[in-house]
């Protein structure tokens, strides 16, 4: 399971953002996930997950970004819980 390089979290906007890649790779697609983009994934040109957006950082939010990532071997912090 890939373990995340960084974790970007605003609470006062209820958005987080977890990076999977250490460098700037370019977002080549960006994939809804779930509810018109409340998580979303960038991907890389080769279809890897870049990073995992979040908007809303709700538990039901947050089940389904953390879903996400364990259908894509990814691991999700914990420290995006509510």
């Amino acid at each position: 399971m890939k373990l995340p390089t960084s974790v970007e979290i605003d609470i006062e906007e209820q958005f987080g953002y977890v990076y999977y890649v250490e460098d700037n790779p370019e977002v080549c697609e960006t994939v809804d996930v779930w509810q018109e983009g409340r998580v979303a994934a960038d991907l890389d040109a080769a279809g890897n997950v870049i990073g995992i957006e979040v908007l809303g950082l709700d538990s039901e939010t947050l089940e389904c970004a953390r879903r996400y990532a364990a259908e894509h071997d990814l691991a999700f912090p914990d420290s995006l819980s509510p």
